[in-house]
């Protein structure tokens, strides 16, 4: 964009940080041989980027990674008629699992890794609303869904909404979208 001479080694991690993170760490479609270019150019003011991938992706706490196994393990959801998982969490679950801020990052994107789920939901009740993560593969516009069934909005493949009804009716009227 022109702005090479601003850059430094911190403005330099800072963009690799967005960049790495809204691609998935390089994986969507949406990643193309100009992010590559650019990414490496960002790679030259010296930063580290083994350890900013680190930071990112290999830092949680026990309680976090307690409760991915729970939502693994007991919450899953397959619908393989849909292509479709969902996975829920309730305000108790969350406290069980003594949750914080960013805890559930990511956890949507674990039904995507399964052979054949095309759209991953994760439901997640925060205080009085409910939270819909939607991602999915391929021309799957669940920006569409969130838009008009959820009050969100987002990309075609990743989006977010909310719901006013409790998660068990919440997932019952996200089923109906697919």
């Amino acid at each position: 964009m022109g702005y090479s001479d601003s850059l430094d080694k911190d403005i330099a991690t800072c963009l690799y940080v967005g960049i790495m993170t809204d691609t998935g760490s390089f994986k969507y479609n949406s990643t193309t041989s100009k992010t590559h270019e650019v990414v490496s150019k960002l790679i030259n003011y010296n930063i580290d980027n083994a350890s900013i991938h680190d930071n990112i992706y290999d830092n949680s706490s026990s309680d976090k990674m307690k409760l991915l196994g729970y939502c693994l393990n007991e919450k899953l959801l397959i619908y393989p008629e849909n292509n479709a998982a969902i996975i829920s969490l309730n305000n108790d679950e969350l406290k069980r699992f003594k949750f914080k801020k960013g805890d559930t990052e990511g956890i949507v994107n674990y039904g995507l890794a399964i052979k054949g789920i095309n759209i991953a939901v994760l439901i997640v009740e925060r205080g009085d609303v409910v939270k819909l993560s939607l991602r999915s593969k391929g021309n799957i516009k669940v920006n569409e869904i969130a838009n008009e069934y959820f009050n969100g909005g987002g990309h075609i493949n990743a989006s977010g909404g909310i719901s006013y009804v409790s998660v068990n009716e919440t997932i019952i009227k996200i089923r109906k979208h697919f």
